[in-house]
């Protein structure tokens, strides 16, 4: 009979879950070449984040925060080199979106928007290529990145790691809680990004943390589930708040080319009329839709930062991280 998951050691477990994280990177790496696969880049975007989450958590340094015991040695370098690939796929990924954000939206718009679509639609399908021309060369280190981790697996590092990992994890959720509640506390509103920013991280790193243990324990699955419902209100804020910075920097852009081309037609034509740029209407509109969304999904998102809620799930993680305790004790 295997050995439940609480009471195997750290090390072995974190063997098997960067293997699976690698090979969820690998299969997206191979479909990166397939231009029509658009989901490839956010699924290998997904397994980055979800590889460098684990070896984080579970890196000697981060368990020695609030305990003696070992975590799994790792070499700094290869933990930054997960991060910084991960990194370098974010402008590709954030271009898609807003891609997408626009087609999904063009046919229920007024003419007006639907002309500042078509304008700004353009130019970011030459963005996005453009982007995925200059990923090629980016990602192409993953597969020497791939082998070197893939050689350290096996090694005392991580199969002689202690404690259980139960025990691992339960230490790691309360950290990661505590950060998260006092990010949630330092948020004073909108205008703040980076502190509407913070908490998501952390709340996107504490689901990583329970995604193992769905299978373990009803209370743990049930505190995962409520962990992606959190992160995903605080991410449609976050995508809201990047996009609001597209738009003003689309409308500016559009404006500049207009108030050019208005310059070079007075050269050559004294008469030429001085008139608003095309689409200023449709940008105009587009803000306002936006902005009323924006709103929607902040006050979505504080109704879960403060009051009762945000009790309700500091009490849900703190019960997580006992029973993840309990279950590292637990007698076969």
């Amino acid at each position: 009979m295997a050995k439940p998951l609480a009471r195997r050691r750290l090390g072995a477990v974190v063997e098997e879950i960067v293997i699976e994280r690698l090979d969820e990177a690998r299969t997206a790496f191979a479909r990166l070449q397939d231009p029509a696969d658009i989901e490839a880049l956010h699924d290998f975007r997904v397994a980055l984040r979800r590889l460098r989450s684990c070896l984080k958590d579970y890196a000697r340094a981060s368990l020695s925060e609030t305990t003696n015991a070992a975590g799994v040695a790792l070499p700094k370098r290869l933990r930054r080199q997960v991060r910084d690939l991960a990194r370098r796929t974010n402008p590709a990924r954030d271009a898609e979106v807003m891609l997408a954000w626009l087609e999904a939206g063009r046919d229920g718009a007024s003419r007006a928007e639907q002309g500042a679509i078509d304008w700004w639609r353009e130019r970011l399908r030459q963005e996005v290529h453009g982007h995925y021309q200059a990923l090629g060369t980016e990602v192409a280190r993953f597969p020497l990145l791939d082998a070197e981790l893939r050689r350290l697996l096996g090694s005392p590092r991580f199969a002689k790691g202690s404690p259980r990992f139960g025990e691992a994890a339960s230490l790691r959720l309360v950290v990661l809680s505590e950060r998260l509640f006092a990010e949630l506390a330092e948020i004073a509103g909108r205008v703040d990004e980076k502190a509407l920013h913070r908490p998501r991280i952390t709340a996107k790193r504490i689901r990583y943390l329970l995604r193992p243990w769905r299978d373990e324990d009803d209370l743990l699955k049930e505190a995962e589930v409520q962990m992606k419902r959190f992160q995903d209100v605080f991410g449609r804020l976050h995508d809201d708040l990047v996009r609001a910075t597209a738009l003003g920097e689309a409308a500016r852009r559009h404006a500049q080319e207009s108030m050019d081309e208005r310059l070079a037609c007075a050269v050559q034509d004294e008469s030429a009329r001085a008139t608003a740029p095309v689409h200023l209407k449709g940008f105009m509109a587009l803000s306002v839709t936006h902005e009323q969304q924006l709103a929607h999904d902040f006050a979505a998102a504080m109704a879960l930062a403060t009051g009762q809620r945000v009790r309700q799930l500091e009490q849900q993680l703190a019960r997580a991280a006992e029973r993840m305790k309990a279950l590292a004790a637990k007698s076969t």
